[in-house]
């Protein structure tokens, strides 16, 4: 991510998403649970919650502590990079378990339905 109001962005986007799909999933097919439904739900909130609130993170250093600007920057750049990289990784990690639960949350009825639509 280019900085953190993207990556911040890019977030809300990505649950944002998931947490519409879940919905539509809902109403196209009835026999879909609403208690599966609202636990994906509450799950895809949490994610989003967590991952926001861990974005917001400050570089401890000052100018002070480098021999010159441009080793500060690029120390600066350099944590930031890594830290992202990281959370976005976990990211990834725990919004693919989201979407297992939400392809297992799918009667084989519905299953069957949707795979007839491709079909065809």
């Amino acid at each position: 991510m280019a900085n953190k109001r993207h990556l911040k962005s890019f977030i809300r986007e990505m649950c944002g998403t998931l947490a519409v799909e879940i919905v539509m999933a809902r109403e196209a097919f009835p026999e879909i649970e609403r208690k599966r439904v609202h636990d994906i739900l509450v799950k895809i909130a949490r994610l989003q919650s967590f991952t926001l609130r861990c974005a917001s993170i400050g570089f401890e250093h000052t100018p002070a502590d480098y021999s010159s600007r441009h080793e500060y920057n690029k120390a600066r750049s350099a944590y930031y990079r890594n830290a992202y990289k990281k959370l976005i990784e976990k990211f990834y990690v725990d919004y693919s378990d989201i979407v297992k639960e939400m392809n297992s949350a799918l009667p084989e009825t519905v299953r069957e339905q949707i795979k007839a639509i491709i079909a065809q």
